[in-house]
């Protein structure tokens, strides 16, 4: 517990009032909780809410993976899954279950509980999103992953992509029903303290009888950097709530986040890096030089979600008064409805406004990065965007009767969308109103063992998404080998995509664009296979793109009208010898234009680890761990747009980020000890760059605890 014991005073403030904020939040919701409305693809018999899901809280000896058709609610191409993953005992104690969303259609999702036991060291990290990740070093900067098939789809406010790591939305909550309250703080931070990094979590839900739950969840970062001009600060707020009963659902999220990243362009001289014995001074990170300063990318994001469904069903009496069964209500069909409004706002501003002489004319210091002005004076780019969603579905339940071997769900959606930004030409902003209207369907099959799948597709077929098609699905079966059960799964899509209209239309100081730009087409297929007895996972994908839109060398919009293949394949296998285990997670990708698509050829997370418990409390796990990829021209970073572009100048990677760290376990809490790129004491030259110009914190210590408690 010591190591919780350290200095709150940066984040003092936040911790006090996040704490009555959490108070006030749950007294409300009580107050309140009749405003609450409903979700349910899979009601049961029993009316203790706690058994809605079928997914059963796993003893020490299960394997605690959900379906991957079950668990993929949009975007599960990536088969990224983490087997055998160790859930926390205190989930069985306290009976706690959990679940996601499916915001269209109301349908829940099995989850896992975020209380992982091993490896939790990594989670903190940007680069533990994924087997290679491009970021800005900082915690909590933009980000993307290296792996093609990872990436989600491009978001109508396409800000929102670089920091999909961080931002909250309602199919990414957690809703739970629990027994007995449930608390979860967290809180992680590296040294020495004029650079430090923290980010305090915080997550309260409670249940007010069987049917209500309410909860809120905080997610602060505070980060100074350990480059000039790179402070993050990051805010978000969360209420969920959900109610199930036999008749209605319904679920609740509301969001207000807010975030500020400075910005300075990248370091402009790599020696710094590679060669700091040739710079003949002794300097610190922070004396890097950067391309400029007292620069700011901001972005708000605040959500208001509402889903409930309505049950239709009969009453099935017992056969046999003489027993004291209860009569039970069996769903049949359910009438559900959904309402999300998004509203948010992007701001690039710079007060780097020094002039210098460049080739003898007198131009801002930040002007000088950039071909183009569009408008004089220092920079003040702002865009704001709304959303406003309803949505009303009909189902068919599976399993009303034991030939009902699937459910089936149609739904109709409607999408109003505003745009305002700044006109870079004329005065005022510029404004934009569209529409969209989507109707879809859902064809599902979520009981039973040999057979499930989840296919998806939706059709826009009036307003700005006319013509745009999704249609997706997965399906899993399995066969058990002397009790160990080998899954093998698929998944493949084909999507025409409407371009956004921020993708086609775009005023700033340095970036105007009127495009027409064409649909964009993907075809996916894929699938993975997990064999229990050696712990191996095998997945392969291939992927064909026409009409790709990208950002290229001169960062402008730009759309490949040839067709472009990837080829992604995986190998998760994990060792086990008594107390010794590694884990390794490789990734195969080859894409036959790597202008348009690039890619390393080779990436791999390895992690080797002794874990074994010390006394009967407490569980160690130590060992060092890697990132690696091979060299590729990777894309880079550009602020002004607050978006990642292709480049053919610098190539990146053939360095290892390695971490040594001491992962432990104690009752009620987590805590780890972690010396973050420890390779860059032992290997010369230097290249731990993640983009051009941007390379990963220096070695550093980090330390971070977390408490799960139950009362």
């Amino acid at each position: 517990m010591a190591i919780f014991c350290v200095d709150l005073h940066p984040m003092k403030e936040k911790l006090i009032i996040s704490l009555l904020a959490s108070i006030l939040s749950i007294t409300a919701a009580c107050a309140q909780a009749y405003i609450i409305l409903p979700d349910s693809s899979q009601i049961t018999t029993d009316p203790d809410s706690l058994n809605l899901l079928p997914a059963q809280i796993p003893n020490d000896h299960d394997d605690v993976r959900q379906p991957e058709a079950l668990t993929q609610a949009y975007h599960p191409g990536h088969l990224l899954h983490d087997h055998g993953a160790e859930a926390d005992s205190l989930q069985r104690q306290a009976q706690m279950t959990v679940w996601r969303i499916d915001a269209r259609t109301g349908h829940r999702l099995p989850a896992l509980p975020d209380t992982l036991l091993h490896n939790y060291q990594q989670t903190i990290l940007p680069d533990g999103q994924s087997v290679a990740t491009g970021f800005l070093a900082t915690l909590g900067s933009p980000a993307y992953s290296k792996i093609f098939a990872d990436r989600p789809e491009t978001e109508q406010f396409i800000f929102n992509n670089a920091y999909s790591f961080y931002l909250k939305n309602p199919e990414k909550v957690l809703f739970a029903n629990t027994r007995v309250p449930y608390s979860r703080l967290s809180y992680n931070r590296s040294s020495p303290k004029q650079n430090r990094e923290e980010r305090f979590e915080a997550r309260l839900t409670s249940n007010f009888g069987k049917k209500l739950n309410v909860g809120m969840d905080v997610d602060l970062i505070n980060t100074r950097g350990y480059y000039n001009s790179q402070a993050v600060k990051h805010n978000n707020f969360s209420l969920f709530g959900s109610y199930l009963s036999e008749r209605i659902e319904v679920h609740a999220f509301m969001n207000q986040g807010s975030l500020v990243n400075a910005e300075n362009g990248g370091i402009t001289d790599e020696r710094f890096i590679t060669h700091p014995d040739s710079i003949q001074e002794n300097f610190t990170s922070n004396y890097i030089p950067v391309k400029f300063t007292r620069t700011w990318n901001s972005l708000s994001n605040n959500r208001f979600f509402l889903s409930g469904r309505y049950n239709l069903g009969y009453v099935d009496l017992p056969a046999d008064s003489l027993h004291r069964e209860q009569p039970r209500f069996v769903p049949v069909a359910s009438v559900g409805f959904s309402s999300q409004f998004t509203r948010q706002h992007r701001r690039f501003l710079s007060y780097d406004t020094t002039y210098v002489n460049v080739g003898g004319v007198e131009v801002q210091q930040i002007d000088r990065f950039y071909a183009n002005r569009f408008y004089e004076g220092a920079v003040d780019d702002s865009l704001r965007f709304s959303s406003l969603k309803n949505c009303i579905s009909l189902s068919l339940r599976e399993g009303f009767r034991e030939w009902v071997k699937f459910g089936l769900t149609a739904f109709l959606e409607h999408d109003l969308r505003n745009y305002a930004m700044r006109d870079s030409l004329g005065p005022g902003m510029t404004h934009h109103r569209e529409s969209a209207v989507t109707i879809g369907g859902v064809l599902n099959k979520q009981q039973g063992e040999n057979l499930l799948f989840n296919i998806r597709a939706d059709l826009g077929v009036l307003g700005a998404n006319l013509g745009e098609f999704r249609a997706e699905g997965d399906v899993e079966t399995g066969f058990y080998i002397a009790g160990k059960r080998t899954a093998l799964s698929a998944h493949a899509y084909i999507k025409n995509l409407k371009p956004k209209y921020l993708e086609e239309n775009y005023y700033s100081k340095y970036f105007r664009w009127n495009r027409n730009l064409g649909d964009i087409r993907r075809v996916y297929v894929g699938g993975r296979l997990h064999i229990p007895f050696t712990n191996t996972t095998l997945g392969m994908g291939v992927e064909n793109l026409q009409n790709l839109i990208y950002y290229d060398e001169q960062k402008q919009i730009a759309q490949e009208s040839d067709n472009v293949q990837l080829l992604t394949v995986r190998v998760e296998q994990n060792l086990h010898f008594g107390v010794f285990n590694w884990d390794n997670h490789a990734v195969f990708q080859t894409s036959s234009n790597q202008k348009v698509i690039p890619v390393p050829a080779f990436s791999l997370y390895s992690n080797m680890y002794l874990k074994t418990k010390i006394v009967n409390e407490l569980t160690l796990q130590l060992g060092v761990d890697a990132h690696y990829h091979t060299r590729y021209f990777a894309p880079g970073y550009e602020p002004a747009l607050l978006q990642f572009y292709n480049q053919r100048e610098r190539e990146i990677g053939d360095y290892p980020i390695a971490t040594a760290y001491a992962n432990m376990h104690l009752k009620q809490a987590r805590f780890y000890v972690m010396y973050y790129n420890a390779a860059s004491q032992f290997i010369n030259p230097k290249e731990y760059f993640s983009l051009p110009g941007y390379p990963v914190n220096p070695a550093i210590l980090r330390i971070g605890v977390s408490l799960n408690l139950h009362n």
